[in-house]
């Protein structure tokens, strides 16, 4: 047996450590690891890799799969009705192995994917592909199909991303090779595309552990700023210059907008006079439009040059777009004297900043869902779920970036969809809408109501994290089934707890003083064959899990 590399023997102690710390086996936690290390660049949390997850027999060699458009992960849920003129696509496959070496076959079989599944004009829903490839995979590969083919007309720019990650060190020239005939058949359906294959090893493993993700960005200014006692700023910025400082990767950068304000669309017709302005404007565009505000912790200016620290638009998300959009559809470079004028607030005081995210969007038609991360609820909310130990992620990837175990790591969209399971007894609609709960303002305030002890969100969230605990002991032929049915058992092992005592209207109050420890093995148990033989009775796939009839039957099976 060769003797192994220090990065092969450092990688192995880190995840087999972390692995145990976290309670996860060390195959499962090495396709987590290496997919948050190989995609640190991106935009994800690791509540979106777990959900990309599709190794689980019929894999087709396949750990998990991404599709992006223009920086932002695309959901079953997710709208991508309204992207821009000019969009970029990338689909990123990534296989994880434990062995110390790279082998021919896992190549080979992300070419027989791509021949099977990736053909747009081909039928994945046949028999022959069905038995081949679990749902998993064809459902997320599903949304890369839907994706392009909604945005085909317009040209977007495709770029297939594949990664191979294994604990070895050297790839021999049969490996490689293999990925020749992978680069033609991609080329060959998707013509003029971009195509990667990387071999992710223990050396390069140890890299990425080591790179920390820069949280700092450099705005060069047209003229010399308007400064401020406590290192605030204001000033004018190069249009041109503005688009570079927006932009990772030939995309917008997500990460530099506000969470929960940037996904806001804006009015039409306010985005059509900010491209009129652009394209048509003689004037200096800082003359006709409000600009934006940038908050930040921290900025220093080095001549013409800002260097600001994690830098968040808060107000100019239409703007910023448009701005983007504008060069990133010019066919040939062109002078640009043109600027915006942007502020800079230094303010490190979490609250303050968020009086300022709500003040400076108070006279847009930004709706106030939008700007629910400013919530004093989830400040709130923040501080009680450290206080146990765990960390509120109401800042998207605060805390990741922070290196905070991910098992610790709680989403504002997973929280939902815990209090919406055993609150508000909707576990079809948490399964439904993983990603867009609480988009609309009415659900909203029935999720993070003002008037719910701070323990009901706590609790809720232990509940599904012991139901999901115990549900992994059991055997389920793909993650889909477990999937589908965990919000379900869920609620039913709250509503056999409380007994048919307590009312719908009377759950915020059982579950706000809920002890976890009245979840047991047998009674859980219990309550999983009684799900489990529901949803199979009534057929056992996603229309059953999303739909209320499974949970009405739950419901009077249990009370």
């Amino acid at each position: 047996m060769a003797e192994l590399t220090n990065s092969q023997t450092i990688m192995e102690k880190i995840i087999r450590e972390e692995a145990a710390e976290q309670n996860i086996s060390y195959p499962d936690y090495f396709e987590m690891y290496t997919a948050a290390q190989i995609l640190k660049d991106y935009d994800v949390t690791y509540s979106d890799i777990e959900y990309s997850v599709v190794g689980d027999g019929g894999d087709g060699g396949i750990d998990s799969i991404y599709t992006f458009l223009n920086g932002e992960l695309i959901k079953e849920d997710t709208d991508y009705s309204k992207g821009g003129k000019h969009n970029n696509i990338e689909l990123v496959v990534i296989q994880s192995k434990t062995s110390k070496g790279f082998n021919e076959d896992a190549v080979v079989k992300f070419n027989e994917v791509a021949r099977d599944l990736f053909n747009i004009s081909t039928d994945i829903t046949t028999e022959e592909i069905t038995r081949r490839y679990n749902k998993d995979l064809r459902d997320k590969v599903s949304i890369f199909r839907d994706v392009y083919s909604s945005l085909m007309k317009g040209f977007p720019d495709l770029t297939f991303s594949y990664y191979y990650s294994t604990l070895g060190e050297e790839v021999h020239i049969n490996v490689l090779n293999k990925g020749i005939p992978l680069k033609e058949t991609i080329s060959k359906m998707f013509t003029g595309s971009k195509f990667s294959l990387d071999f992710v090893g223990a050396s390069k493993l140890v890299e990425l552990n080591r790179k920390v993700k820069s949280t700092s960005r450099m705005m060069e200014l047209a003229e010399s700023p308007i400064a401020t006692v406590n290192g605030s700023y204001l000033c004018l910025v190069n249009l041109k210059k503005y688009h570079e400082f927006i932009s990772d990767n030939d995309s917008i950068s997500r990460s530099i907008f506000e969470s929960n304000v940037r996904d806001h669309n804006g009015d039409v017709v306010v985005n059509v006079a900010i491209q009129d302005t652009l394209n048509n404007g003689k004037e200096d565009f800082w003359f006709l439009n409000n600009g934006v505000t940038v908050i930040t912790s921290k900025a220093v200016l080095s001549g013409k040059t800002l260097t600001i620290e994690n830098p968040q638009v808060v107000n100019g998300l239409q703007t910023s777009h448009e701005i983007y959009n504008h060069f990133a559809n010019l066919v040939e470079d062109v002078a640009e004297n043109r600027n915006v004028l942007v502020r800079v607030i230094c303010e490190s005081n979490p609250e303050s900043r968020d009086k300022i995210i709500r003040a400076t969007n108070s006279q847009t038609s930004i709706p106030p869902a939008s700007l629910r991360s400013a919530d004093e609820i989830h400040r709130d909310i923040e501080d009680f779920f450290k206080a146990s130990g765990f960390f509120y992620d109401r800042r998207k990837n605060f805390y990741k970036n922070e290196g905070k175990p991910a098992s610790r790591i709680v989403s504002i969209s997973y929280l939902s969809q815990c209090v919406m399971t055993v609150v508000l007894l909707e576990p079809n609609n948490a399964r439904a809408r993983p990603s867009t709960l609480i988009n609309d303002n009415a659900r909203y305030e029935q999720i993070f109501n003002k008037k719910y002890q701070l323990s009901l969100y706590l609790n809720s969230y232990l509940i599904l994290k012991r139901c999901s605990e115990l549900l992994k002991e059991y055997q389920f032929e793909s993650k889909r089934d477990f999937n589908n049915v965990i919000y379900h058992i869920s609620m039913a092992v709250v509503l056999k707890i409380a007994g048919s005592g307590v009312s719908k209207k009377n759950m915020p109050g059982f579950v706000s003083d809920f002890e976890l420890r009245d979840i047991t093995v047998p009674l859980f148990d219990e309550v999983f064959h009684i799900v489990w033989d529901e949803y199979s009775r009534l057929g056992g796939d996603d229309n059953v899990a999303k739909g209320t009839v499974f949970v009405e039957n739950i419901i009077n099976l249990i009370q």
